[in-house]
């Protein structure tokens, strides 16, 4: 059984145009890194740190407590850099 499908001339220039649109954005944000290095300067209150790492706020504070996550104590508050949570979540995979 061989099936067959044919696009006509329209559909196929609109997927184009859908892909270079797509390709440009993507490329936009990667050829700005300055950009993306200040998003990932931010630091994270407990709350947007386990929604970053889709954890709940109880395994954060284990992951925190033994030392597994990088964080910062400002006084009584815990702070998370999303860059370091980004860097050690790397290195935790290569491992």
């Amino acid at each position: 059984m061989k099936l067959e499908l044919s696009l006509t001339q329209e559909f196929r220039n609109e997927i184009k145009a859908l892909l270079k649109e797509t390709i440009k954005e993507e490329l936009n944000t990667i050829s700005s890194p300055q950009e993306n290095k200040k998003a990932d300067d931010k630091m994270l209150s407990r709350e947007e740190a386990s929604q970053f790492l889709g954890c709940s706020l109880t395994s954060l504070w284990h992951y925190q407590r033994k030392n597994l996550i990088p964080y910062h104590q400002v006084g009584r508050r815990i702070l998370f850099s999303k860059s370091d949570l980004v860097n050690h979540l790397k290195v935790e995979a290569i491992k």
